[in-house]
């Protein structure tokens, strides 16, 4: 039995400026990051991933090949600790509801 693809839901324009602007910050100040000692790289790029996620799938496949900052930004997308059940954010009603051992 084969399971019907969920549709995404269409993004307000007004979301989909304020995430591309918010996912455009990000990038920058990520790259910023690389020159400027002591300044996050990683931190900003995963906001932007995150925001381009949701409006422009596209765009996340050249962060994630860049080789320091990628494996990273897998890894934290991989990790989801706000998902429901897991992670070291969750919290423990939605552990105890969907029955997972505390980590």
């Amino acid at each position: 039995m084969s399971e019907t693809p969920r549709l995404r839901k269409a993004l307000h324009p007004a979301a989909r400026w304020a995430l591309d602007g918010l996912g455009a910050l990000g990038l920058v100040a990520g790259t910023i990051g690389i020159f400027v000692p002591g300044w996050p790289t990683t931190v900003f790029w995963i906001v932007s991933v995150l925001c381009f996620l949701k409006t422009r799938p596209g765009a996340v496949r050249p962060l994630l090949r860049t080789p320091i900052v990628g494996p990273a930004i897998v890894w934290f997308l991989r990790w989801r600790p706000f998902a429901q059940g897991g992670g070291p954010f969750a919290a423990p009603t939605l552990r105890k509801r969907a029955r997972v051992p505390p980590q």
